[in-house]
């Protein structure tokens, strides 16, 4: 394997990935414990830090990228940024196609029709598209860790200005507020994620999902020897769990006027899911230094190499499986219901089921590893 791949980064993906995975495969929400269910339109829970998580890792890992030390480099994040959207696109719309080819009652005719109908142009991957081309260029602007800080404060204040700019008396009303208004009037509710009045990856917030990479840039800037690919420099982790209170303290301050909130991704939440990531990172990078939990993380590690490949697989693979018809139901659903589901214990065997499908995905992505094959994208 690459030996100038950091450890501690790609645990940290890895662990980003797995709970993203754990929260998307439940089978029955009713009966998923509640911290793996996104939190409702305030509040965190676990699950909600994966996707944050991820992209202030992305600002991490931008900080240590080979590619962009070459005079090409716009030219190569632009190209992944235009891979990730599309690859974003189809798993949206793919579960259409699956369902077409399974069902007998759903024409390609109708799927098309759906697909005009329902054409849904953000996602997961499209927001993390968007976040790489501009928090790179940035970053590559401005590469000190400070001026990166500060402009990420920036975006986050211009985000909240909107807020109250729109709509003083109730900035973040859950009916009427300016994400709201981008939503239903740039791509229209049709468009939005299963018909909702808003999109949780719609495009205001992405402003700052961009200010999240930059807070991440700026935690790789703080590692960073800026002498080797080394992470050993304990001043530097130390900093960096410093810096992760520090944003836990200004989230619990600027929540004083401004809702946490995962599906408008407010400033607040952007600053505590920065500062748990700095945190969490610091506390990796001491324990990669352990042989010990060098070999309890591997599979971490491993899933960190090949994240979006794995997530895509868990998307379509899910898609397809919802898609099969078995019995009546689903063939994701028969299997959980016929070997999983007990009415003794509804909550525990709806996360066994769960959980059993994320460590299949850990499996491949540790034959990945072994097999040395890492699937850039």
């Amino acid at each position: 394997m690459n030996k100038e791949r950091v450890i501690s980064i790609d645990v940290f993906r890895g662990l980003t990935i797995f709970i993203m995975i754990l929260g998307n495969l439940s089978p029955d929400s009713q009966y998923t414990y509640p911290t793996l269910l996104h939190s409702g339109w305030t509040g965190v829970n676990i699950i909600d830090f994966a996707f944050p998580g991820f992209i202030f890792i992305m600002g991490v890992s931008t900080v240590f990228a080979h590619s962009l030390k070459y005079t090409d480099w716009l030219g190569k994040v632009i190209k992944r940024t235009i891979i990730l959207f599309v690859l974003g696109l189809l798993v949206n719309h793919l579960p259409i196609v699956f369902t077409a080819i399974f069902s007998s009652d759903y024409t390609f005719a109708q799927a098309g029709n759906d697909f005009l109908t329902y054409f849904r142009p953000f996602g997961v991957l499209q927001r993390i598209a968007l976040v790489y081309l501009i928090g790179t260029v940035i970053f590559q602007g401005v590469s000190r860790p400070w001026p990166l800080f500060a402009i990420s404060l920036f975006l986050m204040s211009i985000s909240s200005l909107g807020y109250y700019l729109y709509n003083p008396a109730e900035p973040y009303s859950e009916v009427n507020n300016i994400s709201l208004y981008i939503d239903q009037h740039l791509q229209g509710i049709s468009h939005n994620y299963i018909q909702a009045l808003y999109d949780p990856e719609g495009l205001y917030g992405t402003i700052n999902a961009t200010a999240t990479m930059l807070l991440g840039c700026f935690a790789g800037q703080t590692l960073n020897s800026r002498q080797s690919f080394s992470l050993a420099d304990t001043k530097n982790t130390k900093a960096l769990f410093s810096y992760g209170i520090v944003l836990l303290l200004i989230s619990w301050g600027w929540s004083q006027w401004e809702i946490i909130s995962k599906p408008l991704w407010t400033a607040p939440y952007v600053l505590s899911m920065a500062g748990i990531g700095m945190i969490v990172l610091s506390l990796l990078d001491g324990l990669s230094h352990s042989i010990f939990f060098r070999f309890i993380l591997h599979p971490l590690k491993a899933l960190g190499q090949n994240p979006i490949f794995v997530y895509l697989l868990s998307e379509w693979g899910l898609a397809l499986l919802f898609a099969v018809p078995h019995n009546g139901e689903p063939l994701y659903l028969w299997l959980y219901h016929t070997y999983f589901f007990a009415d003794t214990s509804p909550f525990t065997s709806t996360f066994t089921y769960t959980l059993l499908w994320d460590l299949a995905f850990v499996v491949l992505a540790e034959v990945l590893y072994w097999k040395n094959i890492v699937i850039k994208i």
